[in-house]
């Protein structure tokens, strides 16, 4: 009988620094990230707080904040070794970050300010079907009128496709050097339409996906002024 493989976890330093210090789709996520700014920017709405939800190293919080120099923002992960990693990529920008270690599936029970943009990257995905409808109810309720929900994540595809775009990213993104051992993923990839149902009923506006890569989009939407 096989042997199960020994599932790693988020909160150990080891595993993250190895995730961190090896991501092969870095470069291919500086994209998306880059329209997600210019989206926001294109809004013309007065971007003053930003909220990255499982924010993990902060790449993403770095681009709205580089992209909007008076916002100042709130840093969301589980990790509290997410959390170095995050202090170290954003200490250049300061006391602009406040960092809180809480759980993405108790959004709503967190302390945090109105928002303009809540943001979410390769984070919940990890998720349920019903923890997904409850995050996107809960970042529509922390969203100013006019703010954004985005989410830059994995998704499912009909068929055998999610499988082939997995067999083939490495030609596009490079491989990494050495292994890296498997984390939990309990539930199957939510396909991209069934996020932007969610954001629907959740009340956000014209939900869409501007960028997609393989297996890899980004879902964006907005709430009524």
């Amino acid at each position: 009988m096989a042997t199960e493989p020994q599932l790693e976890s988020w909160h150990s330093r080891d595993y993250v620094a190895q995730w961190a210090g090896e991501d092969v789709i870095a470069d291919t996520l500086a994209l998306p990230r880059s329209i997600s700014a210019a989206l926001v920017a294109d809004s013309g709405i007065e971007i003053s707080h930003v909220v990255d939800v499982g924010a993990g190293p902060g790449a993403y919080l770095e681009t709205l904040l580089r992209a909007f120099p008076s916002a100042r923002a709130t840093w969301i992960d589980v990790s509290e070794a997410m959390e170095e990693l995050g202090r170290e990529g954003l200490a250049a920008l300061g006391d602009r970050v406040t960092y809180v270690i809480g759980d993405a599936e108790r959004l709503d029970e967190l302390d945090v300010p109105p928002a303009d943009v809540v943001l979410s990257s390769r984070a919940l995905h990890h998720f349920s079907p019903e923890s997904l409808e409850g995050f996107y109810r809960a970042a529509h309720e922390l969203v100013v009128p006019g703010g954004f929900v985005i989410n830059l994540d994995h998704v499912g595809a009909p068929g055998d496709w999610e499988q082939a775009y997995r067999r083939i990213r490495a030609q596009f993104t490079g491989a990494r050097k050495r292994g890296l051992k498997p984390h939990r993923h309990d539930y199957p990839l939510a396909p991209a339409d069934r996020h932007l149902g969610w954001m629907a009923d959740a009340g956000f506006e014209a939900p869409d996906v501007p960028w997609r890569m393989l297996y890899t989009a980004l879902m964006v939407a907005r709430k009524a002024r």
